[in-house]
């Protein structure tokens, strides 16, 4: 998400966006889904699929909290091992619902809820299993580079 998204949710308080990559994998499919997101007005809570800004370009990633700390926030996307570090101030906005499939949910369906505790709570086993398949394809392309 770029300059423009964190324009609309300054000015507006939402906005809706396309995201890309594969980072929010399985719930957020990259190119297809659509996301509402909302200003954030308050501390995010552990499980919440928050936006915030990354970099000198202020690049918007939506990944979710792990863990709320005093100063800062550990986040993570649903499809990576690595954990990031973010101050609270950083933490723009929290997404509100989601498009796919030609319907919306909103982030406070049961459905959705028992997903994001599960995600949350798993992070620890899930987190050495992403780790060696991140590796592996690494090496993979590693091999199949140098036979090419």
């Amino acid at each position: 998400m770029g300059k423009a998204q964190l324009r609309e949710l300054e000015r507006h308080g939402y906005y809706y966006s396309v995201p890309r990559g594969v980072s929010m994998l399985p719930m957020i499919r990259g190119g297809k889904d659509i996301i509402e997101v909302r200003r954030l007005d308050r501390m995010a809570k552990r499980g919440e699929l928050v936006l915030y800004v990354r970099g000198a370009n202020d690049q918007g990633v939506l990944h979710r909290v792990i863990h709320v700390r005093d100063h800062d926030y550990v986040i993570a996307g649903d499809n990576c091992w690595r954990r990031e570090v973010i101050p609270h101030e950083r933490v723009v906005g929290v997404a509100s619902s989601f498009y796919r499939n030609g319907k919306w949910y909103s982030v406070n369906d049961g459905g959705y809820r028992v997903y994001a505790w599960l995600w949350t709570a798993l992070f620890p086993v899930r987190r050495p299993i992403y780790y060696v398949r991140d590796r592996a394809r690494a090496k993979i392309a590693r091999i199949r580079g140098h036979h090419a």
